[in-house]
């Protein structure tokens, strides 16, 4: 029994670091599979991070492209209506254009035949405006397209100054020229046109004078070519 005890001793060793030595193979696998796992756990968690942040930011770029998307819709729109609505104006004054001229055509020809250059007064209002004389004339010349008239507007007014009967020529207000793109700043009452040309502005009357009648002359150099003498209401 005791020779049994002797060689247990002896032996154990030989027993138990083989099976330290597997128990702490197996400890440290173990400990590796677990090692491994939280790694992987690690990369996956921070996979589904950038995931979710990709996606994140995909939502965001899509919301970003229907936004623009809709507003290029609505600018698009915009601009459709805005075309259709000058489309429509333009189409509006193209009509009234040709209906203005369809007009002038039949006056024209219930008009008393003139000689071929020839300039009528085919309108002159004038009225008094605040100290002053507002008028408005329309001009035709007889004949087709060609040189063209050059000349200007005179206005004569008859009237009553310090109680005498008087003849005065009107000059253009101060810094107020006849409303005509043919006119210059120097010469506000100059005429230059071909077929029709409208005139409008203002007179200065001077001080103490009260107009009668006002007549317009048409000039041509010294030669009147056009007249017409509107008469002025009583106060």
């Amino acid at each position: 029994m005791k020779h049994n005890q002797v060689g247990l001793v002896r032996y154990w060793p030989k027993i138990v670091w083989p099976v330290v030595v597997v128990a702490a193979l197996f400890a440290g696998f173990m400990f590796g599979q677990h090692t491994r796992s939280g790694d992987q756990a690690s990369r996956f968690e921070a996979l589904q991070t950038r995931f979710d942040v990709t996606v994140a930011q995909m939502g965001f770029d899509m919301a970003k492209l229907t936004t623009e998307r809709d507003a290029l819709q609505s600018q698009l729109l915009v601009e459709q209506t805005t075309r259709s609505s000058l489309e429509t104006t333009l189409n509006a004054a193209q009509s009234d254009l040709a209906s203005a001229r369809e007009r002038l055509a039949f006056y024209e020809q219930l008009l008393p035949p003139g000689p071929a250059g020839a300039v009528t007064v085919r309108a002159f209002d004038i009225e008094p405006r605040a100290g002053l004389l507002s008028y408005r004339v329309l001009l035709m010349r007889n004949g087709t397209s060609g040189s063209g008239f050059n000349g200007l507007m005179e206005f004569v007014a008859n009237g009553v100054q310090k109680g005498k009967n008087v003849k005065i020529t009107l000059k253009p207000a101060a810094g107020v020229g006849a409303s005509n793109t043919e006119q210059s700043q120097s010469t506000p009452l100059k005429l230059s046109f071909d077929q029709f040309q409208r005139a409008e502005g203002l007179l200065d009357l001077p001080e103490g004078f009260v107009p009668k009648s006002v007549t317009l002359n048409v000039m041509e150099g010294s030669a009147v070519r056009a007249t017409r003498t509107v008469n002025l209401a009583a106060d």
